[in-house]
């Protein structure tokens, strides 16, 4: 290879390192000019409550299995409620099946309004049933265990109910009257104990479906028998209903006025005028007209709580048209207006609502619950019904305080830094004065990390949470095993000859390719875990992602050109400098005893060759080790011992000097 090849390529090896941290610096500087001049402009990223302290809120969907569309529009109008209620810093996110929103601060009421779920009914008030009184005896006993089982009525409150109901079929004189007291009658008992309490949260959601279905079947018969069993033993002292929302609007329903306690028959919602398909639309929340005002508070003229609405119009079956018909048929009549399966309203209509004409309800609303019912009317209703994991209406609370949220925060800090630490401590005992490549590593990755993650909690609304912390202290781990992966490649290279400067830049070329692939391994592991797994694991597996990905960039722009630079430095070849002495060592002794001699490397076919040529002066025929030769040496082995310029006769450190002069 002539001369100015040769400088050519020399000077395309020294360039690259300086081009490659010249890149990553113009990439960080990229990253954090869109995080100082851009949105925010803040350098804070976005905390999850677990770290800064809130609320959440999830909401499990009861019922049958949802879609991801009826999911998607749940979420949709959970946002807009929480946009509509001004919550800063409030998000609703999907998590498999469940919905979870996270309100920043300790109020509670805040959060809980805004997973209502605002199922909205319009129920005529039935007149009361007519049971059969020779069957009513064994069906209201029959209820009244199947209540028992799942907590709904306490053992003596369905005796006493059972006892009233005997009474009053079974009617007695006053002589028999006193009788039956002294026998203390013989009106039955339930026979049924409640069920203990459910060991985990997948048996409390079995739970709660099995009473689910049970209460549906009960309190939305058809049967006058089971209707009156019903109403009897309805316990209205509850603060929310426990169907919260699963009533079918198209079968008559059993339920309280909570505020009042009240029990009530309601026939079904109406179906729209000009419908007569049993499953077509009926009057629901869903046919208020968001587009017009609606509003909730006090009624300054009338002195009463109410929230005034008006309903859709238009072409074809509308909800106005409906309730002008509705209220002019039942003219002094009671039409209950139900949320959640509860009633919250039963007015006497007045007066028929003319088609086009706001309407208003009127009840023992404060001024908040009247405020965010408009406010969750005024987005429409959720497709589907929503309780806590434990039934609870509103969805399950968790309370992070702040104290707590800032303490967990340090303890995800401490671990961080005991983990960068000891990877330092490391790193110094095995690699000497290299750790300090493989710690600038760390830092360039960590700075890498740090603002894509401010940038993705503006981007993507991304929150660092504890499970995302406990990713970043592992992604540590995996950056400084990429420098391992490349040091034992170094040491390979050295126990073939080479020098450790040509030894750091052959390494490089094969260490590059397990780093990739070891990476890449980790890569789906944690897309893989983000897809399946559910709740803050997600967490964990987006930060394991992201650091690794970032673990390959800072490899080949921060990590091998450093590497490089040291190495051309005749001070890093020193063992006191890079923690190869043993190694070096063992180079020497091999090299005492022979092991690079020309005809090591030769293949037996070229045994013959390599005899005739050890009777002339002995040359090195490894690439990295020969140096200026005779003539006698291969032409093939010529450019690459031109390059490297090692002298076989010098020790590994010592020709890194040589190479420097």
């Amino acid at each position: 290879m002539s001369a100015p090849n040769r400088g050519a390529i020399s000077k395309s090896n020294r360039t690259w390192p300086k081009r490659a941290l010249a890149l990553f610096g113009l990439i960080v500087i990229l990253l954090y000019a869109l995080i100082l001049f851009t949105g925010e402009r803040s350098l804070s990223p976005k905390l999850g409550i677990d770290l800064q302290g809130g609320t959440r809120v999830t909401l499990v969907p009861q019922g049958e299995e949802p879609t991801q569309d009826q999911l998607a529009q749940a979420r949709t109008i959970l946002e807009q409620r929480v946009n509509g209620m001004g919550v800063s810093g409030a998000e609703v996110v999907t998590n498999g099946n469940t919905l979870v929103i996270t309100v920043p601060g300790e109020d509670t009421t805040q959060a809980q309004a805004v997973g209502a779920t605002s199922q909205l009914l319009f129920r005529p008030v039935a007149e009361q049933p007519n049971p059969d009184p020779a069957a009513l005896g064994e069906t209201i006993e029959e209820m009244a265990n199947r209540w028992v089982e799942f907590d709904l009525i306490s053992v003596d409150g369905a005796n006493q109910v059972l006892k009233q109901v005997h009474d009053a079929i079974n009617p007695t004189t006053d002589d028999e009257g006193d009788a039956a007291d002294d026998a203390d009658s013989d009106a039955p008992t339930v026979t049924a104990e409640p069920r203990p309490e459910p060991e985990n949260s997948l048996e409390a959601a079995d739970r709660r479906d099995e009473m689910t279905e049970m209460l549906l079947k009960d309190r939305q018969s058809e049967d006058p028998t089971v209707q009156a069993a019903a109403l009897s033993l309805m316990q209205c002292d509850a603060a929310t209903d426990p169907l919260a929302g699963a009533d079918d609007p198209a079968l008559p329903f059993v339920t309280c006025d909570y505020d009042n306690q009240a029990p009530y028959l309601l026939e079904p919602a109406p179906l729209l005028a000009g419908i007569e398909d049993p499953e077509g639309t009926r009057l629901t929340g869903n046919e208020i007209d968001t587009n017009s005002p609606i509003n909730g508070g006090l009624n300054s003229q009338s002195g009463q709580m109410e929230i005034s609405f008006s309903f859709q119009t238009g072409d074809g079956p509308t909800g106005s048209d409906t309730w002008a018909k509705l209220t002019d048929e039942y003219l002094q009549k009671q039409i209950a207006i139900t949320l959640d399966s509860a009633v919250i309203s039963a007015p006497v209509i007045q007066g028929v609502t003319p088609y086009g004409s706001a309407t208003s309800i009127t009840g023992q609303f404060t001024q908040e619950q009247a405020q965010s019912l408009a406010n969750n009317l005024r987005y429409g209703a959720l497709p589907l019904s929503f309780t806590g994991e434990d039934g609870e209406s509103g969805g399950t609370t968790e309370i992070v305080p702040p104290s707590l949220g800032k303490t967990a925060l340090e303890a995800g800090l401490i671990a961080g830094v005991v983990g960068l630490l000891l990877v330092a401590a490391y790193s110094i005992y095995y690699f000497r004065a290299l750790a300090g490549v493989s710690l600038i590593t760390l830092v360039a990755a960590a700075i890498l990390t740090y603002g894509s993650i401010v940038l993705l909690g503006r981007w993507i609304g991304y929150s660092l949470d504890l499970s995302g912390i406990a990713g970043l202290v592992i992604g540590i781990g995996a950056t400084a095993d990429s420098f391992v992966v490349y040091f034992e490649r170094i040491k390979d290279e050295l126990l073939e000859g080479r020098t450790f400067r040509s030894a750091a830049t052959k390494a490089w070329e094969r260490a590059r390719a397990t780093i990739i692939t070891g990476n890449v391994v980790t890569l789906i592991g944690a897309v893989v875990v983000y897809m399946l797994a559910v709740g803050e694991v997600k967490g964990f597996a987006f930060t394991l992602g992201l650091t690794t990905v970032f673990d390959i960039v800072v490899s080949f722009l921060v990590m091998a050109p450093l590497m490089q630079i040291a190495a051309r430095r005749p001070a890093f070849a020193k063992p006191s400098m890079n923690g190869l002495g043993g190694m070096f060592a063992l180079v020497e002794e091999r090299r005492e005893q022979g092991f690079y001699a020309p005809g090591r490397n030769h293949r037996a076919a070229a045994s013959t060759d390599s005899e005739a040529e050890g009777k002339e002066e002995p040359v090195n025929q490894l690439r990295s080790v020969v140096g200026p030769t005779s003539s006698a040496s291969s032409t093939s082995e010529a450019p690459e011992r031109s390059e490297s310029g090692d002298d076989p006769s010098a020790k590994p450190s010592d020709q890194d000097s040589q190479e420097e002069k």
